[in-house]
């Protein structure tokens, strides 16, 4: 691979009229939204490591919180400092500056990070409702990589990686400092069409990482086409029907668990599951 498809991609793409369509084009990228948290280093790392595994671009993004800028405003908008613990006014001036400050750093480990894996990559700084602005972002990507938490703690799932589970049309990584995107691979499988696009996407994930995939029948979905689907793939797969909605989430939290993909039916059952985690539409 050339030098260039290290580097900063800065290309503008000429403006074309927009195909008589309403499903977006997928491209050959998978985003990563990136902010100063631990967890979005290791949303980082998750999808370097796909990248690489999945011949994929990656593409960094960094919201500007226009909720931030909003707050500057008002009388009662305030920031504590992070060594002093000192409130001080949050003045628009200063958060621009930090603005500038974080993505400059975040380009530069993103630069190093991918440089390393000789993975194309580009990164994107944009204003705007952190939420809207990942899902307006990953649209036509393949994968989206994103912190489970945030800068705000106190929570196992924050409210923009809810959100995004939830709304995304897009497979997601949910990501955490202590946890890496590593087999054994676990699907639960409920009868949908998300469902059997987890099991399509664990079975690609299983075979490059050349570990065991074990699939969770939950509910009334038959196996006979599932198991005609897992006998075609050269990994190690195994079925498990499960009844109880309790036994299900203890398998989920298994110790030989490494990865968990759930459709997006059951997304809600985020917060109960402890590894990392890709939710599927």
């Amino acid at each position: 691979m050339s030098e260039e498809s290290v580097s900063e991609q800065t290309a503008v793409e000429p403006e074309v009229e927009a195909p008589p369509t309403t499903e977006p084009v997928t491209a050959e990228y998978i985003l990563v939204a990136l902010d100063s948290s631990r967890h979005s280093a290791a949303a980082l790392a998750a999808a370097v490591e796909l990248a690489a595994a999945l011949h994929l671009e990656l593409r960094g993004l960094f919201v500007e919180d226009i909720a931030l800028v909003h707050l500057c405003g008002l009388p009662f908008g305030q920031e504590i400092g992070s060594f002093t613990a000192t409130p001080r006014r949050l003045e628009q001036t200063h958060l621009e500056r930090e603005f500038r400050i974080q993505a400059t750093l975040l380009r530069k480990i993103m630069a190093e990070v991918a440089g390393k894996r000789r993975i194309a990559w580009s990164f994107q700084v944009v204003r705007g409702a952190v939420t809207d602005q990942v899902l307006a972002a990953s649209v036509s990507a393949q994968m989206l990589s994103l912190g489970r938490v945030g800068r705000s703690p106190g929570k196992r799932t924050g409210s923009t990686a809810q959100a995004v589970a939830r709304q995304t049309q897009r497979p997601v990584v949910l990501q955490s400092t202590n946890r890496k995107l590593a087999g054994p691979f676990t699907v639960v499988h409920t009868g949908t069409l998300a469902a059997d696009n987890a099991v399509a996407l664990a079975v690609r994930l299983a075979d490059q990482d050349n570990s065991a995939l074990t699939v969770l029948l939950f509910g009334k979905p038959t196996a006979g086409v599932l198991e005609q689907q897992l006998a075609a793939a050269a990994i190690e797969a195994h079925i498990h029907p499960v009844t109880d909605l309790r036994d299900l989430l203890i398998d989920l939290r298994g110790a030989n668990v490494g990865t968990v993909i759930l459709p997006v039916d059951v997304a809600a059952w985020l917060d109960e599951v402890h590894v990392t985690v890709i939710v599927v539409p």
